[in-house]
């Protein structure tokens, strides 16, 4: 039984003596059943909502920054595969010169 149950408990028996049992089960019904420090109201939910709202906002624009930074990051990469795939070429064909003319010289 919380603490607050006791008192509950002798305002219904205080109401029922004064307004009868109808009306006091009537009044009691539209009393809190939780300390009102545990019950949450319009205004808490407002401001969890903007709270919230604004945790997406700052969420949305780090993830729009991500989506910038990995652009960028596609861009340089694809230069340095584009770089070492010519170089490789490149290394390739003067190698293959090279084997070429050995062959051809001391065949």
């Amino acid at each position: 039984m919380s603490s607050v149950e006791p008192a509950r408990h002798a305002l219904y028996s205080a109401l029922e003596e004064i307004l009868g049992e109808q009306h006091a089960d009537t009044l009691m019904t539209h009393l809190p059943q939780h300390p009102s420090d545990e019950v949450a109201t319009k205004a808490d939910m407002t401001g969890l909502k903007a709270s919230v709202d604004q945790h997406f906002d700052r969420m949305e624009d780090r993830i729009d920054q991500l989506a910038i930074e990995v652009r960028e990051m596609n861009g340089v990469m694809r230069d340095q595969l584009r770089t070492y795939s010519l170089g490789t070429i490149g290394a390739m064909t003067v190698l293959t010169a090279i084997f070429s003319l050995v062959v051809t010289f001391f065949a």
